[in-house]
């Protein structure tokens, strides 16, 4: 089963073919639009979509005859969607800035949603997206957080979920060598804030995690793909 997690920048309707090429079974698309709203999703078998601007919410795509036969929206974080499929079940992404409550932006999302929902994380789940985050910056000034992302890795491990990247590429945690994340659209700015943490038992020495090249895809997003086969 091959996975993909890409921040498409909005316009997905327009850039779908970029992610399509790359032949997913199934895809988190964090700040694509409302598919009820416009564009053309017949490449795709399946979708469920939530957001408060049809412009700008979260999406999971699926193909191959994959259904999906059940979702939950989280109330704590608007861009967060868990989807059931006969193939995995899937807690998608996107963890957003919150002016109004600063301990509960980007990761402190991540982690209230794994507190107040444990019942949708178990080891047969995949939970990818854009975590906004970097275990670098669970320090900063900006800080404290209802949780850090060492908080949030340390709960997924926990329920039997490890990244997919770091297991694969055996990266350390901060010292990413693919950035997922060019700040601005430059190159001199990269960030390893995409994740997918995946079941332990579904990783295998022959997992393949690829992350898209930045003169491939800056065209299209200040994002690169990361695609999981497991």
């Amino acid at each position: 089963m091959r996975l993909a997690a890409w921040n498409c920048n909005q316009a997905f309707r327009r850039k779908q073919h970029h992610l399509l090429d790359l032949e997913p079974d199934i895809a988190v698309v964090p700040e694509c639009e409302d598919p009820e709203e416009k564009g053309d999703w017949s490449s795709w078998t399946d979708w469920e979509w939530t957001g408060g601007d049809p412009h700008r919410g979260i999406g999971v795509f699926t193909r191959n005859d994959i259904a999906i036969s059940d979702t939950t929206e989280i109330a704590e974080a608007d861009h967060f969607l868990h989807v059931e499929t006969d193939a995995v079940d899937v807690l998608a992404v996107w963890a957003m800035n919150d002016r109004e409550n600063p301990r509960q932006r980007y990761i402190g999302q991540v982690h209230t949603a794994l507190e107040t929902h444990p019942q949708l994380v178990d080891e047969d789940t995949i939970i990818a997206g854009d975590f906004n985050w970097n275990v670098t910056w669970d320090e900063s000034p900006n800080s404290p957080l209802r949780g850090g992302f060492a908080d949030v890795r340390g709960a997924l491990n926990g329920a039997g979920l490890y990244s997919a990247y770091h297991a694969a590429r055996g990266d350390e945690f901060g010292e990413e060598m693919k950035a997922t994340f060019y700040m601005h659209k430059k190159e001199e700015r990269p960030y390893h804030i995409d994740y997918a943490f995946v079941p332990g038992h579904r990783i295998k020495q022959e997992t393949e995690v690829t992350v898209g090249r930045y003169e491939d895809w800056i065209d299209a997003s200040d994002h690169m793909p990361l695609l999981i086969t497991i």
